[in-house]
């Protein structure tokens, strides 16, 4: 569903009335009632918003509905030249019928939302990545198979929109410089490259769309390398990037 914006002013003149779509990529409890939730925005970008009455019979919001990733229709108040607006009602604009009774997806879901959480920090508009997000969400509740590849797919999609994209190249058997995020015949004078096997496999991820991951087939182990080596590179070209706490679930669950 599309929304338009309202233009419904409030007293102080800074304050908007407005509709946007929005996606859960992080949240905290902020008292027994009320929580602060950090979406992702199609009409704002990145906001931070203050959630009240969520233990309410009568209130929109439901504490069990801040699942990661969860896409949501609100209608907030905006505030102009300020991080944290107000939520006035929301309601689920796509409800998930695999993701949280799934381990597997459930799992992916909270990497990618923390992963989103750490990197995107920006407000600035992005409907591109926007869109994005939401039909990654959509993929990973849908597809019946090539779920444990799913995040693999997620992080190599994403450097595009992280502004840190890898070269594409035709070339075989060449290695992956991560410090310059060029594919190259010449094997890299310092440790921070992909051996060839890895580099192939990137390669084949950044041509590759959702629907065919299932075709890649990686043992336990080749997932956790190729899953340490890509944090390896956001954390070479997003310094400010935190370690991620879902991390080791994740390896765990896919292993």
């Amino acid at each position: 569903m599309v929304y338009r914006r309202l233009t419904t002013l409030q007293p102080d003149g800074d304050t908007m009335l407005t509709r946007t779509k929005a996606i859960l990529l992080h949240h905290v409890r902020y008292s027994d009632n009320s929580l602060i939730a950090h979406f992702y925005t199609q009409e704002y970008g990145r906001l931070s918003v203050m959630v009240k009455g969520i233990s309410s019979k009568r209130g929109s919001a439901r504490f069990s509905y801040f699942q990661p990733l969860n896409i949501f229709n609100t209608e907030l108040y905006y505030y102009e030249n300020r991080e944290l607006h107000n939520l006035k009602e929301m309601s689920l604009a796509y409800i998930p019928q695999r993701i949280y009774g799934d381990i597997h997806r459930t799992t992916v879901a909270m990497f990618i939302s923390e992963l989103l959480h750490n990197v995107i920090r920006e407000q600035d508009v992005n409907r591109m990545l926007f869109d994005f997000i939401e039909s990654s969400v959509i993929s990973l509740d849908e597809m019946t198979l090539g779920i444990s590849n799913f995040h693999l797919w997620f992080l190599v999609a994403f450097t595009d929109y992280a502004g840190i994209g890898p070269s594409h190249t035709e070339m075989e058997n060449c290695f992956f410089d991560m410090l310059t995020g060029q594919f190259t015949p010449l094997r890299p004078m310092h440790p921070d490259f992909l051996e060839p096997e890895t580099a192939a496999l990137l390669n084949q991820l950044l041509h590759m769309p959702a629907t065919e991951i299932a075709s890649l087939r990686l043992s336990g182990e080749e997932r956790t390398d190729l899953l340490t080596r890509l944090l390896k590179y956001y954390s070479l070209h997003l310094p400010g990037i935190r370690q991620l706490r879902s991390l080791q679930v994740l390896k765990d669950v896919f292993r």
